[in-house]
């Protein structure tokens, strides 16, 4: 009677034990479900991304860095922010790399070890542009004010990063094609970014245009009495203008 006893104790902790792991298995499931983008959310936020890459000459480049960062919106200047910091990101990985691929063989001549000295405090002034730009607050009524502001930034940052090559061309160093190798990636970020911050000032243009013109047309009055010819006869009567029906 006693080991019966111990086999259905047994049995009930078997039970009560196998009962949590089958809940802390669901809830498991349920978090990474609630956290994990569903389908809509990715095909929402890879056509908002092939939408704003679409001015880009790299545009494989684009789309697989934004959408490997896990976009949380889908709104332009968000993705375009977001843009900014995987160009930062990838010049810095590139003088990581840098730093453990080239430096040692830069060391061992003196104008290689310049020219690799130079290049790290361009890059770095690189990375400076660009985070000047992603923490610019820019909304899109204020798009066109702050468009030459980002395109000084951005063009700094890719002619910080071309003074890097330059550097190890002047002195005919063989180091120069490993630098660009390196920097491949962050220089088709960078001039990605350039080219959506332009598209982006181009279309903000064309929307402001079209709403000032809408403006201009809704605000167009009547010559006689000076009302604007899309108000009807019934609130001309209520203006007391000519033109409505008798009361």
């Amino acid at each position: 009677m006693a080991l019966d006893g111990d086999k259905k104790k047994k049995c009930i902790i078997a039970g009560v034990v196998s009962g949590l792991l089958v809940i802390m298995v669901v809830s498991v499931a349920i978090i990474a479900s609630k956290n994990s983008p569903n389908e809509n959310e990715i095909r929402q936020n890879t056509k908002a991304v092939k939408t704003v890459c679409a001015p880009t000459d790299y545009k494989e480049t684009c789309l697989k860095s934004l959408m490997d960062a896990s976009p949380k919106s889908t709104e332009p200047l968000a993705l375009i922010k977001l843009s900014f910091n995987v160009t930062i990101k990838s010049i810095q990985e590139g003088l990581k790399k840098a730093s453990e691929d080239v430096k040692h063989k830069a060391d061992k001549h003196p104008e290689a070890k310049d020219a690799f000295e130079l290049c790290e405090k361009v890059m770095n002034d690189a990375i400076a542009d660009l985070k000047k730009c992603g923490d610019h607050k820019v909304s899109v009524d204020e798009i066109e004010r702050f468009m030459d502001d980002l395109r000084v930034w951005i063009s700094g940052s890719i002619a910080f990063q071309q003074t890097c090559i330059d550097t190890f061309e002047e002195i005919k160093s063989t180091l120069k094609h490993d630098m660009i190798n390196i920097f491949k990636r962050s220089r088709q970020l960078s001039s990605n970014s350039l080219a959506m911050v332009t598209d982006l000032n181009s279309n903000a243009t064309e929307l402001t245009g079209a709403l000032e013109n809408y403006a201009r047309k809704l605000l167009s009055t009547d010559q006689e009495d000076g009302v604007p010819t899309w108000v009807g006869p019934e609130a001309r009567r209520l203006m007391g203008a000519p033109g409505g029906p008798p009361v």
